[in-house]
């Protein structure tokens, strides 16, 4: 029997209940190199993490159908889960942005139109 040839890539972790977005977002991982796991919800997303993390970064939409983004992302900081996470969203309010800065979350602004968030990515990774 063979043994399993271990996955030394970086996880990824994407959560957005929007299809085609998580799978333009995954594919685009994919072709950087990283190990992808995709969620559609906050829940989906917390049992992955407990069960498949660490993750070495998230990308986590604010607007799920089951809890906001930032919510979730209160729940993994309180669970020990201090991975890099990257917030997408679209026109973040000032009190978004104070939670996300109180996490240490970076805000990436919606359309996702150029490189902005994997570059964003690279840098909380320090690989730019």
């Amino acid at each position: 029997m063979l043994s399993p040839v271990a996955d030394d890539r970086l996880a990824l972790l994407i959560v957005d209940d929007d299809p085609d977005v998580l799978r333009a977002l995954g594919f685009m991982a994919d072709t950087r190199g990283f190990r992808v796991d995709r969620c559609t919800t906050a829940g989906e997303a917390l049992a992955t993490a407990a069960a498949r993390g660490p993750f070495d970064c998230m990308i986590i939409d604010e607007k799920l159908p089951d809890r906001p983004g930032v919510d979730m992302l209160e729940t993994l900081r309180g669970l020990g889960v201090l991975a890099p996470a990257v917030l997408i969203t679209t026109a973040p309010s000032p009190v978004l942005r104070r939670r996300a800065a109180a996490l240490g979350v970076s805000i990436v602004e919606k359309p996702l139109l150029d490189e902005a968030l994997f570059t964003e990515i690279l840098r909380l990774l320090r690989r730019d």
